[in-house]
């Protein structure tokens, strides 16, 4: 039998999908970025935001929610929110069900300001929010944080840049397409060689992840031998097995080649139908600084020429 260690990884609910619509969000400084900083919780992206009070709360911005907004259900009893609604979703170990949603009128993310905002309220598990010496997370930020904009995430100086699309200059920029599918945001990379399709996750700690249907069409166990056991954590609190090893290149196009990026064999989380075959997260995107331009389905990064040596 082999030994089992606890993985540092912890995927956040992905997928989440609602039944009513995200209206669209404004920018505090008209002609300019909205500057959004940031801390980092377990290599999570996590953001000041003022919901009902003044008192802002700490929010994890998820990439992979592919609507809305979650809202824990603790945070919605201490801020006096009620359901109004429900919603379907399913969550990263491919795990459906139903949960209450809100609305709030106007929510601050640094200086961008998000108007109607729509939230799922529900239980979280404690191991996904907690914060050493901090208060808990409150919630995760998704889809409306890039809606009609284009979000630059800087990992070394952590501040986000929320532009106004038609504001955004893209010159210098390198850039691959970035599919929306089934509202996740995805992109076409290379690992070690094989072409693979994967959601631009900024709530996943790892580096590339990849569900069973594409490890096992590939053969990944034996293709990477040094595979270790460990476990993970769903956003439901599931527990699963990884296997965790490393990827000697990942290829985001031809000229931008990362070297000894973080690869794991995770639990399926979304329909194999789909074409999805796994996700993008810290690791992978921390490497690249990058802009997401999710109505233009365009991820962009500044191109270095040191970028096949990182």
């Amino acid at each position: 039998m082999k030994a089992r260690d606890t993985a540092f990884w912890s995927a956040t609910l992905l997928a989440l999908l609602y039944a009513v619509a995200a209206s669209a969000a404004e920018t505090a400084d008209k002609g300019g970025p909205a500057r959004i900083p940031f801390t980092l919780t377990h290599s999570n992206i996590v953001v000041e935001v003022g919901l009902m009070s003044d008192h802002p709360l700490p929010f994890i911005f998820d990439s992979g929610l592919s609507v809305g907004n979650i809202l824990t259900t603790d945070t919605a009893r201490k801020l006096g929110l009620s359901s109004k609604g429900r919603a379907h979703f399913t969550d990263s170990s491919g795990t459906g069900g139903s949960t209450g949603v809100t609305t709030i009128q106007t929510v601050h993310v640094g200086a961008a300001v998000l108007d109607e905002q729509t939230f799922a309220i529900t239980d979280v598990p404690e191991t996904l929010i907690a914060q050493k010496g901090k208060p808990p997370i409150a919630g995760f930020l998704g889809a409306p944080l890039m809606q009609e904009a284009v979000l630059c995430i800087d990992y070394r100086h952590k501040v986000m840049q929320r532009w106004k699309r038609s504001d955004f200059d893209d010159a210098g920029l390198s850039s691959i397409p970035m599919r929306s599918n089934h509202g996740l945001p995805t992109i076409d990379i290379s690992i070690d060689g094989l072409q693979a399709t994967l959601i631009v996750d900024s709530g996943n700690n790892g580096g590339v992840e990849l569900f069973p249907a594409f490890a096992e069409q590939n053969d990944l166990r034996k293709r990477y031998p040094d595979l270790k056991l460990l476990e993970g954590t769903a956003g439901g609190g599931q527990t699963f097995d990884v296997f965790s090893g490393v990827a000697d290149a990942v290829g985001v196009d031809s000229n931008s080649t990362l070297r000894q990026v973080p690869l794991s064999l995770i639990a399926q989380a979304m329909d194999p139908a789909w074409g999805i075959d796994g996700l993008a997260g810290f690791e992978f995107l921390s490497r690249l600084n990058p802009c997401l331009d999710r109505e233009g389905q365009r991820l962009l990064w500044a191109a270095k020429k040191t970028a096949r040596h990182q």
